[in-house]
């Protein structure tokens, strides 16, 4: 099972964290789409493999021109989700967040293999308008899950979604909390959130102002960060506010912090004052430290809190907050017995249930459109795979890869030879995989011949070779290996579904060099081509399996006897077109190169080559292609590419003049080929320059 989740902000806060810990508790792969933030990095550090979405305007509200153009990054992240479920195929898409939840269910009925859609819904509805196009969209979604009962009542008043909604609050790893470092002297609260008005930092500060009177000693800590200009505004005001007399010395604003564990623990109690808070994770923090929390009782906090553990005081009401306060922190044996009663509390909230809860909802939604397999396959997937990599001052990009073979494929074997690095690139390996095979060659002796190397070395029926910058995003490269596998299967190249890090699809999977069918990609726009023309000539956009003239080498799976009888690769090669060269002897000697868009993998592409060539080498690559054709098809198939690749560039140029964007790489691209044209098209096996 594949599962595509998407969210529109790239900010890492409460929501983003819950989506992190849910996505933990899902089988088969996972991929997140998203904007590069916070939220991208923390997914990569821990393994899931990241899209790169636009960062859009996260403002819905405010005058016209907001509006529209909050309308403008709906509809422009619409075509992103719609783009995303057709390159990637998920089996299951997670909406996650209000925005995206919108758009979801209609990107993913525009697709022939729709996935199962749940869509995870966080907040309060900002009006009555979006509330009837998020209802709207939701009725469309397998599954609804929200994260409170308060949220749940808004969403679905009349109770339309039925047992489609499942209320799945996020859940807490009461472990983490376990250490205590001490309550303060001073009776200390603490509020802890983002800075947004709509929080109501300014309630807290009145609260504490009105307690003071009767806790002379009473501190706060005002612990978080604006989030936009908005909230630096609020940050100022509440700054002079604390400058006042009957505030003065006793308000800390901590700004972001890290870890907020050692500032709970050093708490008496922590303040919550969001009138409007949809779950509240923070609250749910504190009863974890074991410190009592006093909050509005409304929304999510009032589903958290009770007797037992904290106080609830009415929305709005400094008055009440400071009288509840006052209540706590005039009593540390309160302030303990509460306190305990906050660990056994927080034990309701448990993550591993949460995550058990969510995967539940996925997984029904999931069979219900489309059975899968059983979710504990995985484990037993790779055995009888070796994964050549060849590394080049990939010291980088590498662990990425490595860590997503040992969470997509356990049982391969990782072979990884590294062709004359500087930068530790086998070190590097070795301390991402301390169990792989690692080859060191003295020298930096080019793609082909160190991949040679890799597969002498593998001793399993199955070899994948993929470049160190790219990333399994899940299991689907253990299926191309089991129907390599399958008694009386022939001897076949197989081609992934290659994606770019923001999710579009590479041209890896092209026609023979020889082919006819590149005339018409030369004379007419590939868009222009009728559908299944389009996919003769262009075969990477192709949504089901094929056979192709030659696939890209950033990632192939064969059986590695077919690999070493083809070479697998001409060892006269040093960089580009050994892929090409591998795929017309695979033809000629009789094995298949196939397209299997149903597995798929995420690609850099060129992390090493640009470096060193300053730039896409075009010269190069125009030469070694003609090298490579005139080896195979003769010097006349050579002249005949070299002139469809003229006239092919000469369309784009026009057509990018015309269209008024740049044509400048196509530029170079023409020049390049006109300078190699009079060259004879043989292989001299000399490296580059």
């Amino acid at each position: 099972m594949l599962t595509l989740a998407v969210t529109y902000p790239g900010v890492l806060g409460g929501a983003e964290r819950t989506l992190l810990d849910f996505a933990r508790g899902l089988p088969g792969g996972l991929v997140l789409a998203c904007p590069e933030g916070a939220l991208a990095e923390r997914a990569r550090a821990e393994g899931i493999a990241v899209i790169e979405l636009p960062a859009r305007p996260l403002e819905l509200r405010g005058g016209l021109g907001e509006r529209l153009g909050a309308t403008r990054a709906l509809a422009g992240h619409a075509r992103d989700v719609r783009r995303l479920v057709r390159e990637v195929g998920p089996d299951l898409l997670i909406a996650w967040g209000m925005r995206t939840a919108i758009v979801a269910p209609a990107a993913a009925a525009a697709i022939d293999r729709r996935p199962a859609v749940v869509a995870r819904h966080v907040d309060f509805l900002p009006g009555p308008a979006v509330g009837r196009l998020v209802r709207a969209s939701m009725a469309r979604a397998d599954r609804v899950s929200v994260n409170s009962w308060a949220v749940a009542r808004e969403l679905d008043p009349d109770g339309a979604l039925g047992d489609r909604l499942e209320v799945i609050p996020p859940g807490i790893d009461l472990a983490a909390y376990d250490r205590d470092w001490g309550r303060a002297e001073e009776p200390t609260a603490i509020l802890l959130g983002t800075l947004q008005p709509w929080k109501r930092p300014d309630l807290a500060l009145e609260a504490v102002a009105l307690a003071a009177r009767e806790v002379p000693e009473l501190k706060l800590t005002v612990a978080g960060a604006p989030l936009n200009a908005e909230g630096q505004q609020l940050e100022r005001q509440l700054r002079e506010r604390a400058a006042r007399p009957d505030l003065d010395g006793r308000v800390t604003l901590a700004g972001q912090l890290a870890d907020p564990r050692e500032a709970l623990s050093r708490a008496w109690c922590l303040l919550h004052c969001a009138e409007r808070e949809p779950f509240g994770s923070v609250v749910l923090q504190s009863l974890a430290s074991g410190r009592p929390a006093v909050v509005p009782g409304a929304g999510g906090p009032a589903e958290i809190v009770d007797e037992s553990c904290g106080r609830l005081y009415r929305p709005g009401d400094a008055e009440a907050a400071a009288a509840a306060l006052v209540e706590l922190l005039t009593s540390p044996l309160l302030v303990e017995k509460l306190g305990a009663g906050g660990r056994a509390r927080a034990s309701w909230f448990e993550d591993a249930e949460a995550r058990r809860r969510f995967a539940d909802v996925a997984l029904q939604a999931v069979s219900e459109r489309a059975p899968v397999g059983a979710p504990g396959a995985v484990s037993q997937h790779g055995a009888g795979v070796a994964v050549v990599t060849v590394t080049h001052n990939s010291a980088t990009e590498v662990p990425r890869l490595l860590r997503s073979v040992e969470r997509h494929l356990p049982g391969a074997r990782v072979i990884a030879v590294d062709s004359g690095s500087t930068d530790g690139s086998a070190t590097a390996v070795r301390a991402a995989a301390p169990r792989a095979t690692v080859i060191e060659l003295d020298e930096n002796v080019g793609f082909g011949r160190a991949s040679n190397a890799g597969v002498a070395a593998a001793d399993e029926p199955i070899t994948v070779l993929i470049n160190p910058d790219a990333e399994l995003v899940d299991d689907s490269l253990a299926a191309l290996a089991a129907d390599l596998l399958t008694p009386g299967a022939k001897p076949q190249l197989l081609a992934p579904l290659v994606l770019s890090p923001d999710g579009s699809r590479q041209e890896t999977a092209h026609p023979d060099p020889s082919s006819p069918l590149l005339w018409l990609k030369a004379l007419l726009p590939a868009a222009a081509l009728p559908g299944p023309l389009r996919s003769a000539v262009e075969p990477w956009r192709s949504s089901r399996g094929r056979t192709v003239g030659w696939a890209v080498g950033a990632c192939l799976v064969a059986p590695t006897g077919t690999l070493r009888q083809l070479g697998p690769f001409d060892e006269r090669i040093f960089l580009f077109a050994e892929d090409m060269d591998l795929g017309m002897r695979a033809t000629d000697a009789g094995v298949e190169t196939v397209f299997r868009p149903d597995a798929r993998v995420v690609h850099q592409d060129a992390h090493s080559t640009d470096v060193a060539f300053d730039g896409e080498p075009f010269e190069l690559l125009a030469r070694q292609r003609r090298a490579v054709i005139g080896e195979h098809r003769g010097e006349e198939a050579a002249r005949r590419d070299d002139l469809i690749w003229r006239v092919t560039l000469i369309d784009r140029i026009v057509l990018k003049t015309l269209t008024l964007r740049s044509s400048a790489r196509e530029r170079r691209q023409l020049s390049a080929l006109r300078r190699v044209r009079s060259e004879p098209a043989r292989l001299d096996g000399s490296a580059p320059s």
